[in-house]
């Protein structure tokens, strides 16, 4: 059996100036992130590759046409709450009444904005079948998940589905090290981390592939980004091409008939 590699993609409103003091509307926001969108879903094209898409209340609502081309394109949609920067408790049942209505399909996936802290008991509630909430790493300054599982696992009826890491140390192999290491180390780690786990499961915004010039961000996350960052994911992508590149949807299927 092949080994599985998990694409994920949180689309949401570009928020991450108001991190650093600097205000963006949401509609403005959703507009970088949909010119990032389109240049990804070009580029799974182009690979034949499909993915799984978090997407925001915000985003479904600013952007309905290109939900219903990830759905049409043959992608998973899942949820991501409703406003990325303000995320409240109520956003679990009703991003999932936001997206499903104007994606039109069921949504059976959820990813809390920045890997904060989900409540299971409401997941299971508003009927999620899993989860992806969990970077078992340590994020300086966001969280430290060292002591989750790396594999999958289920808790209170949700199966967690972990985003990838590599080794003793758990390096994370999420979107910022795609901007930070050189692609032949990543690309060596994501290669580390599927013999381990028998699975690679990432994330990257599609802001990251916008043109970020502008924006009051820091400099090490404007590093590699828009169409170098392309370039990069191609990289990784067809490094892997020997696994099966499932959605998160298939995945957790494949392991819990």
């Amino acid at each position: 059996m092949k080994n599985k590699v998990l694409l994920s993609f949180d689309i949401e409103e570009f928020d991450l100036p108001r991190e650093h003091g600097a205000e963006i509307s949401v509609e403005e926001g959703c507009k970088v992130s949909a010119e990032g969108l389109r240049k990804i879903l070009r580029l799974l094209k182009k690979c034949n590759k499909k993915a799984t898409f978090f997407v925001t209340g915000n985003f479904a609502q600013c952007q309905p046409e290109l939900v219903k081309k990830i759905v049409t394109e043959g992608h998973e949609v899942a949820c991501h709450g409703v406003d990325h920067f303000k995320p409240r408790a109520t956003d679990v049942a009703e991003s999932k009444k936001i997206v499903e209505g104007i994606a039109g399909v069921k949504v059976v996936g959820y990813r809390q904005p920045r890997m904060f802290k989900i409540d299971y008991d409401e997941l299971k509630k508003s009927g999620y079948g899993y989860d992806s909430s969990v970077n078992p790493a340590l994020i300086p300054g966001r969280y430290n998940h060292m002591g989750e599982p790396r594999k999958p696992y289920k808790r209170k009826g949700i199966i967690e589905v972990p985003v990838s890491v590599a080794g003793k140390l758990r390096v994370p192999l999420f979107w910022l090290a795609l901007h930070l290491f050189p692609v032949k180390l990543y690309k060596k780690l994501a290669r580390k981390s599927l013999k381990e786990t028998g699975y690679f499961a990432t994330y990257f915004h599609p802001w990251e592939f916008a043109d970020l010039a502008k924006y009051k961000i820091p400099k090490y996350i404007k590093r590699n980004s828009g169409d170098v960052l392309i370039k990069r994911l191609e990289a990784v992508i067809n490094e892997v091409n020997d696994c099966d590149f499932v959605t998160f949807k298939e995945f957790v299927k494949g392991i819990y008939k």
